[in-house]
């Protein structure tokens, strides 16, 4: 039974060992860190909800940007024709280098966000503003996988 185990196991990692793997930069290319996010936003609402990311959210993405927190612009969608399922109103896209910039952003949002607009509490001031303009909103977070080697 022994024998049979050691057999098995040096089979395993010689497979493992002579199947090709990824580079470092090879896996490097999958890191970039998208996230989208969605909202269903009342007619009624819609230029509010503009009002708010144009004057308030743009402003501290760009800052996001210059830091190096996100390696593109920011930038905000709608749809010419809307579906049926899932129905949005607007999405932004994001894309941060990796994980590690994410949870960097999450630690200094706040921070970053006061030093750009003082006289606000921090960037949950106009997140509250959004919310309550929202019908529903919600946020994927996915990876771009390049089709070429």
């Amino acid at each position: 039974m022994t024998r049979i185990l050691t057999v098995t196991m040096l089979t395993i990692i010689s497979l493992y060992l002579l199947s090709p793997q990824p580079t470092f930069s090879e896996e490097n290319r999958y890191t970039v860190v998208i996230e989208e996010s969605f909202y269903v936003v009342k007619p009624e609402n819609t230029e509010k909800f503009l009002k708010v990311y144009r004057e308030k959210l743009y402003p501290f993405w760009e800052e996001m940007r210059k830091m190096g927190i996100i390696t593109e612009e920011y930038k905000l969608y709608s749809q010419r024709v809307h579906t049926l399922d899932p129905l949005w109103t607007y999405k932004t896209v994001v894309k941060f280098p990796n994980y590690a910039a994410l949870d960097k952003w999450l630690e200094m949002r706040d921070v970053v966000y006061t030093k750009l607009f003082p006289n606000e509490e921090g960037y949950k001031t106009p997140r509250k503003e959004i919310d309550l303009i929202t019908v529903e909103h919600w946020d994927e977070l996915i990876r771009e996988i390049p089709l070429t080697q």
